[in-house]
């Protein structure tokens, strides 16, 4: 009867500790991850302010032990991480590196301007990196209000997520300056170097549209 009472005891005990360290474990993933207070909430449009909807498998920089499942919203500019238990949004004020494992397509927090001169701080993409050089991009998905109708022939045009054409930017360093996709304010955004590069453009048929060619001219530029 006392050795039943004795082993009762001891696997009501094991369990409670089971219980603390789980607990423990998930409060410290959490605290260590910066979590902001909650993902923003849901917006009812048609499409999608994710760059992919569904969690993917990622490792973030710091605990390479581990594998999250991960999204980007790329219209509120958060990095959503599964921890099983809750979804958090990692802290853009902190450095982070995440990785997709499935494509090695990488994420890091950056300071950084927009075309409108706007300071910045989230992530972007890294497109190509070459010692502390690198080619970075802005995903961006825009939200668009729904639109009554003017007339009652007419049919109200639901709010909508548009994925917009991506940013470009080179970082030299900690220095990121942006890399415009129009030639026109490409020469007048590196108005020193403008003939150069006119010439190199030229040379090498590099196109502005095509990612590739950007990561030859970010390459270029970086040398001049």
């Amino acid at each position: 009867m006392k050795k039943t009472i004795l082993m009762s005891c001891c696997l009501a005990l094991f369990s409670l500790l089971s219980y603390a360290q789980g607990a423990n474990s998930i409060d410290i993933a959490t605290e260590k991850l910066y979590m902001s207070s909650d993902v923003s909430r849901p917006v009812d449009a048609v499409g999608s302010p994710y760059v992919n909807k569904n969690f993917s498998p990622v490792r973030v920089k710091g605990y390479d032990g581990q594998i999250f499942t991960g999204r980007y919203n790329a219209y509120n500019g958060e990095m959503e991480i599964n921890l099983g238990t809750k979804i958090i949004a990692l802290d853009t004020s902190k450095d982070y590196q995440v990785m997709y494992t499935q494509n090695n397509k990488i994420y890091r927090t950056y300071n950084y301007s927009t075309a409108n001169g706007i300071s910045k701080r989230g992530f972007l993409t890294v497109v190509n990196q070459n010692g502390d050089n690198a080619l970075l991009k802005s995903e961006i998905i825009k939200y668009y209000d729904k639109v009554p109708a003017v007339t009652s022939y007419q049919s109200d045009k639901p709010a909508k997520f548009v994925q917009e054409s991506d940013e470009y930017f080179i970082a030299k360093g900690k220095v990121i300056t942006q890399l415009p996709t129009r030639k026109k304010d490409l020469l007048k955004a590196y108005a020193n170097d403008a003939k150069k590069i006119k010439s190199y453009l030229k040379e090498n048929k590099i196109s502005l549209k095509k990612e590739k060619d950007l990561i030859k001219l970010a390459g270029y530029i970086s040398t001049l």
